[in-house]
């Protein structure tokens, strides 16, 4: 790749932001969110923002903070992915720590708040190339291998949840919530089965260049999956969406709101399936959808847009704050660097420079 490739990633950012499908798709979001709001729900303007005003500050920052603890969490599953797969052909001895790798997937879910098609996942792969040896198509290998590992434990997670709701009787839980968990999770092991089985052979019939891309993604998503490494990696990811059932715990316990913990965790996670949406932080679709699941779950309209609210407030817009303001920073180090001139020492003096990268 050349050395221009953060710049190139920073120009495509930009680009895809002031995209029309973006904008087309904050549009959709944005009048689904208008239905819900007008025509679905009955709240009281004034009552959320009494409520908005009235959170407990101690606890919304409690919630913050576990939230963005699980980064360093989701940076070590990836990481050991990562080495797992081998993808830079080092035993993993180029790959970013874990923190650094937690920062790139904060990047990565930056890029997916506020452009269209995920393209945070390229983003994320495009970095850990740039950060390591690892080829492009490898590392975005590996950001599919976590996203597989990842629906599996929100599947396991999500019927535990249901358990937990239907044991204590507090509400019934929407099958269509189920439903959708298991066709994610069923769908996905599906794509790797087909991969394992006809990715060689469709492989041959593409052009050399392509096929030479895919057989490293292809490395990059199977090589990943280990059966000794397995058990450790899902641990990781069940460890991450614990934190993140808690930072809707304890948002849902800033503005006072009695809601059981089954309910709560089965939000949360249901949250996390309504973002897979393919639009600018599945603005519109998630606020939409998770208030209305709460409204079934029993919580009245008011507080299920509150709770919604300033949950998103969190998981969304601080993640454009903090995600944006990191990515800025990584790109102009990354520029910086380049632009640093290396005086080739074993010239006589007066001798040239040259630039690296």
């Amino acid at each position: 790749m050349n050395g221009n490739g953060n710049r190139v990633s920073g120009d495509t950012l930009r680009r895809r932001i002031l995209s029309l499908p973006t904008l087309l798709a904050l549009v959709v979001g944005g009048g689904l969110l208008a239905f819900v709001l007008w025509r679905v729900l009955d709240f009281n303007w004034s009552e959320l923002w009494a409520n908005i005003r009235g959170v407990n500050l101690a606890l919304y920052l409690a919630a913050g903070v576990l939230y963005y603890i699980s980064f360093w969490f989701r940076g070590l599953r990836w990481r050991l992915i990562a080495i797992t797969a081998n993808t830079d052909g080092q035993d993993g001895k180029t790959i970013p720590g874990s923190t650094k790798m937690g920062g790139i997937i904060l990047m990565g879910w930056f890029a997916n708040s506020v452009a269209f098609l995920r393209l945070g996942d390229a983003l994320r792969g495009w970095t850990l190339h740039r950060e390591s040896t690892s080829s492009f198509s490898a590392s975005l290998g590996t950001v599919l291998a976590e996203r597989v590992q990842d629906m599996i434990a929100v599947l396991l997670l999500v019927f535990v949840a249901a358990v937990l709701v239907t044991v204590s009787g507090d509400a019934k839980i929407p099958g269509v919530v189920l439903a959708a968990a298991v066709v994610l999770v069923v769908v996905l092991v599906a794509a790797l089965i087909a991969m394992r089985i006809f990715g060689m052979r469709a492989s041959r019939f593409l052009p050399q260049r392509i096929q030479k891309a895919y057989m490293q993604f292809q490395d990059g998503t199977l090589g990943s999956f280990k059966s000794s490494q397995i058990p450790l990696q899902v641990i990781l990811g069940v460890i991450g969406w614990i934190l993140e059932i808690a930072r809707f715990y304890f948002v849902s316990q800033s503005l006072g709101l009695e809601i059981s913990f089954g309910i709560v965790m089965f939000a949360a996670l249901a949250n996390a399936m309504l973002t897979t949406i393919p639009t600018p932080g599945g603005f519109g679709f998630v606020e939409g959808g998770l208030t209305g699941l709460l409204v079934l779950l029993g919580v009245g309209h008011t507080n299920a847009f509150t709770l919604t609210v300033v949950d998103r407030s969190i998981s969304w817009l601080s993640v454009v704050l903090t995600g944006g303001l990191l990515f800025a920073v990584w790109q102009s180090i990354g520029n910086r660097n380049r632009k640093i001139p290396v005086v080739d020492t074993s010239a006589p003096a007066g001798g040239s420079e040259s630039e690296s990268g």
